[in-house]
């Protein structure tokens, strides 16, 4: 059966002597007074932070500030109800989404519109038939032909017969 032992050892097989038990005594001591150290230097540099801060008047300021805001934000909230309520009893509100329900449609309409456009836009635009062409040519054709022939002579009237006799 195993003994314990005073320094906490649960192994007879393994004795810690007393001078590494000294030693790890010691250790464990430095390291609580280095914690302790830490902890002191800790404090006395807040205390120099807060004595600053307070020595800068950084804090009062700071304080001031959020004053200034929190009175900002209560005044335009405080409007704004002002406004609200003016607007309830002045009965606009109704006139005013009206309005805005009315110009939304048109907006609708509208985007309809440019979409419809934009749709036939974007359709190629329709093959031309050969018989437009055939027409044309027609026409130019006769024409050709009345320039290349010969000027017809004009028929004369009686009126220009009867100069002509006379002239000779």
């Amino acid at each position: 059966m195993r003994r314990m032992q005073s320094s906490g050892s649960t192994s007879s097989s393994h004795p810690i002597s007393s001078s590494q038990s000294k030693s790890q005594a010691e250790e464990t001591a430095k390291s609580v007074k280095d914690a302790a150290k830490a902890i002191r230097d800790a404090a006395v540099s807040t205390r120099e932070a807060v004595k600053a801060f307070s020595d800068s008047g950084v804090v009062t300021e700071l304080a001031e500030s959020i004053q200034a805001a929190t009175k900002a934000a209560r005044d335009t909230a405080q409007d704004m109800r002002d406004t609200s309520k003016e607007l309830h009893e002045s009965r606009t509100t109704p006139k005013v989404v009206s309005a805005i329900h009315q110009t939304l449609s048109i907006v609708e309409e509208t985007g309809a519109k440019a979409n419809e456009t934009a749709t036939l836009l974007s359709k190629p635009a329709p093959q031309t038939t050969g018989t437009p062409l055939k027409a044309t040519k027609r026409r130019r054709k006769s024409r050709d032909d009345t320039v290349t022939k010969k000027p017809r002579k004009r028929l004369t009237t009686d009126k220009t017969k009867l100069k002509l006799i006379s002239r000779n």
